[in-house]
Parts: C-alpha cells; sequence; structure tokens
C-alpha cells in the first residue's frame, strides 16, 4: 500500500540533531533521514556528527490539510526546548511523496522475547504459548516508540522485571514518556498495582491505550496525556524512558513525584552522556545505584 506524505526540511547543527529527531517522532513523524542516515527517536547515526556542523533533515509525516500551519506548531516545539530557545535552526516544506508503507519493515526485526524469568512481549502477529510461570504482553507499536527491542527499552524493562520481584516492590509507578505503553504494561503484568503513563504525544496515548485495553489492564494502568508537571500524587516507581537533557530539565518534577525511599530509572541516556545526566542529579536527595548498559546505552538507576 502506498500513501501520500509530506516531507519537512529541517536544518539544524549536528549537537542536536538527536534532540530534533526526538520532538519530530513525538509530533508524528514517520521516518527522518539525516544526509542518507535513518534515525529513530533514540538511534545514533553509524557515522559520528561533527557537532558544530550544520544538518539537513529530511522528515516523513502523514499529509496534512495545512502543512504551513503544521511547520509553525513543530517551530513552536522546538523552541518550547530550553536548548534550543535560542539556536539557529530552520523548517521548511518539501515536496509530497508517495512512500510504501514502513510497517512492514519493523515488523521484520519485532520478534517475541523475555525479560527476566517470567515476563514474556510478543508483538500482535505472532502466538506465543507461555509457561505456567510466565505473563504475555502483547505489543502493537503503531506510530509511537517501543516495542521493547530498544537497548533502552530492554534495560527499564529489566529493572522494573528486578524492582517488582524485590520483597518489598514498588506497588506504584509513573512511566514518563510511555511511547507504545511497554513499560506501563511490563510492570502491570509483573504486579504493580497502579501505573501512570504519560506522553505528551497524543498520537502516542491513543496507541498505549489500545495496547492496555488489548491486554486488559485498564483497571491498573492509567494513560495520560498531562504534563508531568501538572500531574497529581507521588509514586513507588519513576520510569522515564526519554532524552538525557529532558530527564535533567525534569529532574524536579520528578522529585515532586517520587516517594520518600521511591525508586527513580532514567534512560534514552547515551554512555556519552551520562556523567551529564548523574550531574545534574547530584545536588538531589537520592542514592546511586550501579548503571546498566547496552550497547552505547546507559539505564541509571536512583533511590530517594
Amino acid at each position: 500500500m502506498k500513501d501520500e506524505w509530506i516531507v519537512i526540511e529541517v536544518k539544524i547543527k549536528g549537537e542536536f540533531v538527536d534532540l530534533a529527531s526526538a520532538i519530530l517522532a513525538e509530533h508524528g513523524c514517520s521516518g527522518t533521514v539525516v544526509e542518507e542516515c535513518k534515525l529513530d527517536t533514540f538511534v545514533v547515526p553509524d557515522d559520528a556528527l561533527n557537532l558544530l556542523a550544520d544538518y539537513n533533515l529530511k522528515v516523513y509525516f502523514d499529509a496534512v490539510t495545512d502543512p504551513h500551519a503544521f511547520i509553525s506548531e513543530l517551530e513552536v516545539a522546538f523552541r518550547k526546548i530550553p536548548i534550543l530557545k535560542n539556536q539557529d535552526f530552520s523548517l521548511q516544506l518539501g515536496a509530497s511523496v508517495e512512500i510504501e508503507d514502513w510497517a512492514e519493515d519493523w515488523k521484520q526485526n519485532f520478534s517475541t522475547f523475555h525479560v527476566g524469568t517470567s515476563l514474556v512481549v510478543r508483538p500482535s502477529w505472532e502466538d506465543y504459548a507461555p509457561l505456567a510461570d510466565e505473563v504475555v504482553i502483547e505489543i502493537d507499536p503503531g506510530m509511537a516508540f517501543g516495542t521493547g527491542t530498544h537497548g533502552t527499552t530492554q534495560l527499564c524493562l529489566e529493572v522494573i522485571a528486578e524492582l517488582l520481584h524485590h520483597p518489598d516492590p514498588p506497588l506504584s509507578m509513573l512511566d514518563v514518556g510511555t511511547g507504545s505503553g511497554i513499560l506501563a504494561l511490563g510492570a502491570a503484568a509483573l504486579g504493580c498495582q497502579k501505573v501512570v503513563a504519560t506522553d505528551i504525544d497524543p498520537i502516542a496515548c491513543r496507541v498505549a491505550r489500545e495496547n492496555v485495553n488489548k491486554n486488559h489492564y485498564a483497571a491498573q494502568v492509567e494513560i495520560s496525556g498531562c504534563p508531568l508537571e501538572e500531574l497529581p500524587g507521588q509514586f513507588e516507581l519513576i520510569v522515564a524512558n526519554i532524552l538525557a537533557e529532558e530527564n535533567i530539565r525534569l529532574r524536579h518534577a520528578f522529585m515532586d513525584h517520587l516517594c520518600p525511599g521511591g525508586w527513580l530509572v532514567l534512560s534514552g541516556i547515551l554512555q556519552e552522556k551520562e556523567l551529564l545526566v548523574r550531574d545534574g542529579f547530584a545536588d538531589l536527595p537520592l542514592k546511586f545505584f550501579p548503571s546498566r548498559y547496552q550497547g552505547e546505552w546507559v539505564c541509571l538507576v536512583l533511590q530517594r
């Protein structure tokens, strides 16, 4: 099947390419090409970018009624990020294109997998017969980030599984930037009694809600589009699989929502930015536990 998409061309410095890619993904981007290098929300290009050089991003979106108004919306989203507020970048409309449906591409790289000793994650198009002590969640990420195959997601799932197998496991969890809802569903399946999953992208909220309903966890998992700063309540576990800079920006909001003795799990962080994030949280009343690594990614585990 072929659909008409629009191309938006973004010119931005290399040091902000990852951040720009994340913002674009949050607004429904279905693919980004940086000088012939494909990116997703977190994926690093094969060749290191020159941080000071200008790069041209070709960004693909489903066709919209008013592309120029949509570009203005994206520009506002860029300027809302403090680090981008005073940076030079440009967005302009490219040509409409006919592109093959990319859904089949990521399906080829997403198969059933295990987390810890009891959690099984399977895509909606695969069958799996669980063993007696296994729980299975079914995920269809659609346009949202999160199949569980990405290193950052796997690291978070592994930590969640370990914490929920503690003698005194957390009974409530806040999932910041839920995407497909995979971390929230994993926690619910492993016994977390109350999970609130937030995302500023309405598409992600829709996909996450569909996955929650499909897995019959609506009684345990609430999907919210409310900004973190406006969300009520405290939680015994907070997981944020977002960009390093966003983790730092939200550090005080995390503390406002973290119970005394509660756990904070941070990922979406490149190893080269681990120290940056550690420094950003160094002045808070948190104990650091050993970091977890997978490939170029790191997951930080802290406790209040």
